[in-house]
Parts: structure tokens; sequence; C-alpha cells
């Protein structure tokens, strides 16, 4: 057999288990999304091997859409792990077997540490095992065979459980309408962040290069090369103002439809005009702009029409 044959099997086999954990969703889970949303604490997941990596995502899902969480891993919960739980907080435990020794020792301890109002769910394959019946919530995402070879390495049970928290995540996101523009906030540093969040004049490059309708071709590549954005403007010897760019694309497409390259000069490769944007506009703006009319950059100005830098497809994502 093909090893791609054998990936394709996995695929369908955790599909179908998937499939499985879909169906047995009910009214249930309306609780638990309602439970996260009125929950004054933190979300706090505990799990250890596999499932504690498993829980750690989802952790990370939640917190990235403004819900406070963390993990705990049940193997370090008796180190001092425990006081950082509260009592406002809702725990959601992770054991595919239901058995885990060191997530039920974390369990009753925290019960015994709050014997009032300690709020448990469990994510679980086992809805008899001793943690669903030891918590207030219990949810079976068991599957009936993992995907290995063996039948015994964590594939299609983990991939169920992960699958149950971006559910969930989708859910509170549909609950707290979370908008794109709230995600930005909490992901100032990426792509949706800098394009929604960020505004031109924060990425743009502020060093313009310049050169004059009659400069020399050769003095031309070379600007274009310092400056390292792909183009220089062309300004008007007796206004100074911008007249035209001149892109290294420009270049190369008119290159060979110059009688004589060496006495050729800006002008001959100009486009007269570019297209622009104003500074305070945001990054998304600009990539849009890019992107509607095939450019890979663009002159921003000021309120003035003054140009005041040039940002690239690059800078803005």
């Amino acid at each position: 057999m093909a090893y791609y044959e054998i990936a394709r099997e996995v695929f369908s086999q955790e599909s179908e288990e998937l499939a499985k954990v879909a169906d047995r969703l009910d009214e249930k889970f309306d609780q638990l999304v309602n439970l996260v949303g009125r929950t004054s604490g933190r979300i706090v997941f505990v799990g250890i091997g596999k499932s504690q990596i498993i829980a750690e995502k989802i952790s990370a899902s939640l917190s990235s859409v403004s819900i406070h969480s963390f993990t705990v891993d049940a193997g370090t919960a008796y180190h001092g792990d425990l006081g950082r739980i509260s009592s406002d907080d809702l725990l959601i435990f992770v054991s595919n077997s239901g058995e885990t020794q060191e997530v039920l020792q974390t369990l009753f301890s925290l019960q015994l540490i709050f014997p009032e109002g300690l709020k448990t769910v469990s994510l679980t394959g086992n809805l008899k095992s001793t943690l669903a019946t030891n918590t207030d919530l219990s949810f079976d995402v068991g599957v009936a065979k993992e995907a290995d070879t063996t039948g015994l390495a964590p594939t299609s049970s983990t991939t169920a459980t992960l699958v149950f928290g971006d559910a969930l995540l989708v859910a509170l996101e549909n609950r707290q309408d979370f908008t794109r523009n709230k995600f930005a906030l909490y992901h100032p540093g990426g792509t949706i962040g800098r394009l929604l969040l960020q505004r031109v004049k924060q990425a743009m490059h502020s060093k313009v290069p310049y050169v004059d309708e009659d400069t020399p071709i050769n003095e031309v590549i070379y600007q274009i090369s310092d400056f390292g954005i792909g183009m220089t403007l062309v300004k008007d010897k007796i206004t100074g103002k911008a007249i035209g760019i001149v892109t290294d694309g420009d270049i190369r497409k008119k290159f060979l439809s110059i009688n004589s390259v060496k006495k050729s000069v800006a002008s001959d490769y100009m486009t007269k005009g570019f297209i622009s944007i104003n500074q305070d506009k945001r990054n998304k703006a600009a990539w849009q702009l890019m992107a509607n009319y095939g450019i890979s950059n663009l002159v921003v100005v000021d309120d003035d029409e003054n140009v005041v830098g040039v940002a690239t497809v690059h800078d803005v994502l």
C-alpha cells in the first residue's frame, strides 16, 4: 500500500469518528456555552500528557477571543498549581479514559479546597468513568477506534477533543458577537492585527527615492536598488512635485522597446501619476487598493496630498 493511501485512510477514519461525536451533541452543549459565558473567573483546563497538550490549544484559542483561560498540568498540580485556582473559576478536566489518576487527584483535591461553588466539566471518552460521574457536566468525546496501527496511540480521540474545543470557541464567538476587529485587538502583532489596527503611516517607508525626468537610466536603477522598495518617484524639476513613478517592473517591461538604452532617461520608463493612499488609512485599505490595481507599492500622502512615504505590500501584511 502506498503511504498516501494510508494517510487517506487516517483522514477517513478520523472523519467518521468526528461525525459520531457531533451526533451526540445536544442541549447540554448549550449549557456549557452559557456556563462559560457567565463565569466571572477564569476557564481552567486540567489534563496530563497528550490530553494536556490538547487542553493547552483549546485554552489558547479561548484566550485569543478575550476569554480568560489557562491550563494546569495535573502531573504538577500538587506542587503549588492548585493555588492558581479560585472558587469563581470554571474547571474543565480532559481525560479520555476518565480514570487518569493525576486528573482525578486534582479534581478531588479542588473539591476539598472548594466544598461549595466549584463548577466542573469533563471531556472524556467514558461517561460512566469516575471523572464523568464527579463533575457537574460531562461530555462524551470518545471514539470507537484510534486511527493508528496499534489502536492505542491518541489520534482520533485527541482530534475529537480538539474539534470539540473548536466548536466551543465558535459558539462563544457567536454568543458574544466577537468580530474581526475585536479579534485584531488581541492579535496586534499578527497579520490580522497589522491589517485591521495599524495605520499606513506606522508601516510605511518615510524615506522616499526621487529622480528627475532626465535622470539617466543607470542612475535610476541605482536609486531603486539603494532604497530597496522596488520603485522611485519622478519629480518635476521646476515645482519639485512628484509627477510619476518608475518601478523595477516598468524597466523590465520597457527595456527591450527602448531604441538606445544607454541614452535613455527616467521619463522613458515613467508612468505618469501614481496610486496613492492617505497616511491615516488602515493597512487593510492599502492592501485592498494594491490588490485592486495589481501593484506592490503605494505612494503615501498627507491631507494636503504631499508625499510622505511609500508602503509596500510586505509592509502592510
